[in-house]
């Protein structure tokens, strides 16, 4: 039974009918978070008022404004056990009882520390299942606003240890392929972790992969060396000398490496691609807005694609798929044998013998050496560039970061970024992408269309400015990598109605208003950041149904068609359960016709491993993709990495499906 209570990630509670309920930020998240740090005890209004409001916000009833939120609150908790009240309240104050079992952060620390006892009481079956029980609980950081500081590193620490016990575990049991999967992922996130380069090496050993188990632990005894001037620590020097032992008297095998592993386990980046040249008299660029199209020939041929009356026509350069190669290796502390193998390794890399049929994909061309280039688009990967960058599909040729903005808190982070995140992000070739998804509550709102009634936020006098310096955080020069900001996230949601365009006319009026600010938008946010691209953001199924009456579904889109041809390119989220695949293809298929689009955030909502391999798996084929790319498909966004990290299988296929069909993006 899954825990009521999730903060090892977004917030989430299990509602009264037993599914999981994600919390958007709002103040009904952030007096849900409150209640969880002081769970089991009486919060006052006083701390709750903090948390809810900045002082100079307070409303002028503090204690009836928090009932309204505990209203909201209980309507969506499931009943306490025993009878005893779930969320009570007492003059002042009010007491969130969460029993045992019922935190994900508390079943997480004791799955976890069982599976350490087990193994260390000689278990590792019964160790291995335990730690992937807890590590199947951790979908992203820490809720910081419902534990305290130490509890938020005390959880990170004991992640890194059940995920050491985990790849012990594994090794014991006789699956050391998982277990270097594992600590490769580990290493991706903080090289500097030397326990996971002794798992690495051990586990690399226990394969029968000696020689790449020499490269590993040469290249952890090369960074510990320059990082800290010090040699690796004792248990790391014993695996070493045991895989020593193992390989002294060992000839050399004649064949090259297996499929390039030694590559695999050196550091790699990705080059972009030069900058396309369009045909032309005079072989300059011509303007656009700066995102791919094709021809859906799969030549890359340059071609312009017109996407509907009014609309700039985009150009179709296709750069070549990002390259990959290892780092500068020191030739002083490699053994000449281990350099060659590493060359070979690059070689087979070069050669491309991996497959799309070989990642699990259909592959139905047939396509022989010489034939038509596969599809290639810009594959993006959030929730944020920090957390990004240390994903190992940053190696496969990801060439965009995603980050959110919620909220005006965040602008203080992004212009702290500015510092050093953006430029550095920028030098390496890559794009930056802004989702904007201001999640609150609906309340009437007055414009000069007569009364609204939807998020007060978007249309308040701050949202322009907010809006001006988040542009300028992440501006970048005209000529470099570009910023897409894919503006007010699942837009038909932001009304009261929740529902269609003419569902009454407090919601028309809303998307009325709504329209004029982001034309207003697309004006300041062009002119405070010379390389952004802009576009509406919309949910994945927005295609899957219509509702001519009030508006609802594709017949939503003609009451927009003037903004979305104005705008740079076009964007939707897939995140539904139930799987995205067909809902992408009628997304593309629709849009493309006013403009390039983008999948903004992939992700299914409940991260399910089986619907994020079929969605995979149906969008990916190179038939499939070449048909999106001619519908207009240019870039492709995973939402977070955390999935991939818990699912070798799952990073492998998205690796390969990143590596195969990735580009960098086109600068002008």
């Amino acid at each position: 039974m899954e825990p009521l209570f999730a903060v090892l990630g977004p917030l989430a509670v299990t509602g009264t009918d037993g599914t999981v309920v994600p919390l958007p930020p709002g103040r009904r998240r952030t007096l849900l978070a409150a209640l969880l740090r002081g769970r089991n005890r009486w919060v006052d209004n006083d701390t709750l008022a903090a948390a809810l409001w900045e002082r100079t916000d307070y409303p002028s009833s503090i204690s009836g404004s928090i009932k309204t939120y505990i209203h909201q609150l209980r309507k969506i908790l499931p009943p306490g056990t025993d009878g005893e009240a779930r969320l009570a309240g007492r003059g002042g104050a009010y007491r969130l009882t969460v029993a045992d079992g019922e935190l994900d952060a508390d079943v997480f620390t004791a799955l976890a520390e069982a599976g350490v006892a087990a193994l260390g009481r000689g278990d590792p079956a019964e160790a291995a299942l335990l730690e992937q029980r807890a590590l199947a609980l951790w979908r992203g950081d820490p809720e910081e606003d419902a534990l305290d500081t130490v509890t938020v590193r005390h959880l990170d620490e004991l992640r890194w240890t059940a995920r050491y016990a985990l790849a012990d575990a594994l090794i014991a049991t006789g699956e050391p392929a998982e277990a270097i999967a594992l600590a490769r992922a580990m290493l991706t996130e903080d090289r500097l972790r030397e326990p996971a380069w002794e798992r690495l090496v051990v586990a690399q050993r226990a394969a029968g992969w000696q020689v790449d188990a020499l490269a590993s632990y040469e290249a952890a005894r090369v960074l510990l060396l320059d990082t800290f001037g010090a040699e690796p620590g004792s248990r790391l020097r014993e695996a070493y000398r045991a895989l020593l032992a193992e390989t002294a008297d060992r000839p050399v095998p004649a064949s090259g490496p297996r499929s390039a592993v030694a590559v695999a386990d050196a550091p790699v980046r990705a080059h972009p691609a030069p900058a396309p040249h369009a045909a032309g008299p005079s072989g300059s660029r011509p303007s656009g807005p700066g995102v791919p199209a094709s021809n859906g020939s799969g030549s890359g041929a340059p071609v312009s694609r017109v996407p509907g009356p009014g609309a700039p026509a985009v150009p179709s350069p296709v750069p070549a798929a990002p390259r990959r190669r290892p780092a500068g290796t020191d030739g002083r502390r490699v053994p000449a044998a281990l350099l060659a193998l590493v060359v070979a390794g690059v070689l087979v890399l070069a050669g491309g013998s991996a497959t799309v049929a070989g990642r699990g994909l259909p592959q139905t061309g047939g396509v022989a050496g010489g034939a038509a280039a596969a599809p290639k688009i810009l594959f993006g990967l959030g929730p944020d560039p920090v957390r990004a960058r240390k994903s190992p599909l940053m190696q496969s040729g990801v060439g965009m970061v995603t980050t959110w903005y919620h909220k005006q808190g965040d602008l203080d982070r992004f212009e702290g970024w500015r510092a050093d995140v953006i430029p550095q992000t920028y030098a390496s070739g890559l794009a930056m992408h802004v989702i904007v998804g201001t999640w609150e509550d609906g309340e009437s709102v007055d414009t000069r269309f007569g009364h609204a009634c939807g998020q007060p936020y978007p249309l308040s006098d701050e949202f322009v400015p907010d809006m001006r310096r988040l542009a300028a955080a992440f501006a970048g020069p005209a000529d470099g990598p570009p910023l897409y900001v894919s503006m007010f996230s699942g837009l038909q949601h932001l009304t009261c109605a929740d529902n269609g365009y003419l569902d009454d006319p407090a919601t028309t009026n809303y998307y009325l208003a709504l329209k004029e600010r982001y034309t207003e938008l697309m004006r300041v946010m062009r002119a405070a950041a010379p390389n952004l691209r802009i576009a509406l953001n919309w949910d994945g199924w927005n295609a899957s149904h219509d509702d001519p009456e009030n508006g609802a579904g594709r017949s939503m889109f003609q009451y927009f068609v003037e903004v979305m041809r104005a705008s740079d390119f076009q964007s939707f989220g897939a995140f539904t359960e139930d799987g995205n695949a067909e809902h992408i293809a009628q997304m593309v298929g629709v849009l493309g016709e006013h403009g390039p689009v983008m999948v903004s955030h992939y992700g299914p909502h409940e991260d399910s491993l089986a619907v994020y391999r079929d969605d995979l798996h149906r969008t990916f084929p190179p038939d499939v993709l070449a048909r999106l790319v001619a519908d207009g498909l240019f870039a492709f966004s995973f939402k977070d990495p955390d999935l991939q990290r818990e699912s070798p299988e799952l990073m492998t296929l998205t690796s390969g499906i990143v590596q195969d069909y990735g580009q960098f993006p086109p600068v002008r």
